[in-house]
C-alpha cells in the first residue's frame, strides 16, 4: 500500500516529537541527580564541621559558674534553681555557706551596732604559754588566742625583737567568756556610772576579746615596772615601735583617737585587733577604723566593681557577697590557682580577699 505525502510529513513530525520528549526526559535526569549529589556533598560537610567542634572543644561539666563580675549563685528557700553553664577548666567554685558569716577575722564585734559574738560558732583558741615565742610577755598563764592572731603575734614580736633587742611589751588581755566580760563590765559601771562605764567597756556578748583577734597590751620591764601604751612612748621611744608596725604583720589599734562616735568606745590605745595584713595596712592608710571599712566593702559588691590595692609586693582584691534572710549558701567563682580568704562580717554577708 502506498502512503499519501500527507502522511509522510505527519509521521516525520511525531518522530521528531518523541525524540525531543526523549532528550527533555535525559535532562531532567541529569539535573535531578546533581541536585541530590550537591546535597549529599553539603550533608557531608556540616558533620564534619560539628565532629571537628566537639574535637577542639573543652570538656564540659555540670558546675554553675558565672564569670568574676557575675552575680553569684544563691541557693534558699526563696530562690530558683540557678542555670547549669558550662566551666571553664582554669576556673574553680566556690561554696560559701551562711554559718561563715560570723567567723574570719573581719567579723564586726559591736555593742553599738548590736552585733553579737556567735558563741556557738567552734573556735580553735591555743594557749599562749607554751605556744608562744620568746620576743614577748604575757601576765598570765591563762591567756588564749585564736591560731591565726597568735602566729601573726609571734612573727610581730619577733621583728621587733630581731630590730630594737628589747622584749618589753607584754599581752595583758586576749580571749574572754561571756562570764569574764560581765565581771569586767558591771565593774566599769559601778566604778564610772552606767553612761562612762559603757563606753569604757563593751557589753557581755559584744566584746572583741571573745573572737579571739583582739589583744590588750602594756609595757613591762625586765626590773618589773610597768607602763600603759599611753604614756609608754613618753618613757622611751622604743615603746612606740607597736604604732608604727603593727599594720604590717596585720594588727590595727581599734579604738583610736576621735573615733568614739563610730566604735562607741572611748580612745584605747593599748587594745589592738588582728585582721589581716592587707586590710590592716588599707585601713591605716586611709584612717578608717573597722566599722568604717566594713562599710565600704558593701559598695564592692561581688557582681560589681571590686576594691584592689597592693601592699609590700602583694596584690589584694577583695569584695563583699550579700547573703539575705533566706540566703543559706553562695557560689561564687574564682580562677582555679586564686589564694583566696573568707571572712563573715558577723551580719549579712562574707568579704572575700583574693592575694597574689
Amino acid at each position: 500500500m502506498d502512503f499519501r505525502p500527507d502522511m509522510d510529513a505527519h509521521l516525520a513530525a511525531k518522530k521528531r516529537q518523541y525524540a525531543r520528549k526523549k532528550k527533555r526526559g535525559k535532562i531532567i535526569l541529569i539535573i535531578l541527580l546533581c541536585i541530590t549529589i550537591a546535597a549529599v556533598w553539603a550533608l557531608i560537610g556540616v558533620i564534619a564541621v560539628r565532629l571537628a567542634g566537639s574535637v577542639d572543644r573543652p570538656a564540659q561539666t555540670t558546675a554553675s559558674v558565672p564569670t568574676t563580675t557575675a552575680a553569684p549563685v544563691v541557693t534558699g528557700e526563696t530562690t530558683t534553681a540557678p542555670v547549669i553553664q558550662t566551666q571553664a577548666p582554669d576556673m574553680q567554685t566556690v561554696l560559701i555557706e551562711k554559718e561563715q558569716l560570723s567567723r574570719g577575722s573581719l567579723i564586726l564585734v559591736s555593742s553599738l551596732l548590736g552585733r553579737a559574738y556567735d558563741f556557738e560558732q567552734e573556735s580553735d583558741l591555743v594557749t599562749l604559754y607554751g605556744n608562744k615565742s620568746g620576743s614577748y610577755r604575757i601576765s598570765s598563764t591563762a591567756l588564749q588566742l585564736n591560731r591565726e592572731t597568735l602566729d601573726a603575734l609571734n612573727t610581730m614580736f619577733d621583728a621587733y625583737y630581731a630590730e630594737t633587742g628589747n622584749r618589753d611589751y607584754q599581752i595583758t588581755q586576749a580571749s574572754r567568756t561571756f562570764e569574764q566580760q560581765q565581771s569586767i563590765y558591771d565593774s566599769y559601771l559601778k566604778t564610772y556610772g552606767v553612761e562612762q562605764g559603757s563606753l569604757l567597756a563593751a557589753q557581755p556578748g559584744y566584746s572583741e576579746h571573745h573572737s579571739g583577734y583582739a589583744i590588750d597590751m602594756n609595757v613591762y620591764t625586765a626590773t618589773g615596772i610597768s607602763h600603759s601604751l599611753a604614756t609608754a612612748g613618753e618613757v622611751d621611744p622604743i615603746y612606740s615601735w607597736i604604732y608604727e608596725n603593727a599594720a604590717k604583720y596585720g594588727f590595727v589599734e581599734r579604738y583610736p583617737e576621735g573615733k568614739t562616735t563610730v566604735t562607741g568606745i572611748t580612745y584605747e590605745p593599748w587594745h589592738f585587733r588582728y585582721v589581716g595584713r592587707g586590710h590592716a595596712a588599707y585601713m591605716e592608710e586611709n584612717d578608717l577604723v573597722l566599722e568604717e571599712y566594713i562599710a565600704l566593702l558593701y559598695k564592692y559588691p561581688y557582681d560589681g566593681k571590686h576594691l584592689t590595692f597592693a601592699y609590700d609586693g602583694v596584690s589584694y582584691e577583695v569584695f563583699f557577697v550579700p547573703f539575705g534572710a533566706e540566703t543559706e549558701a553562695a557560689e561564687i567563682t574564682l580562677r582555679a590557682d586564686a589564694t583566696y580568704t573568707i571572712s563573715g562580717n558577723n551580719w549579712d554577708g562574707v568579704i572575700v580577699t583574693v592575694s597574689k
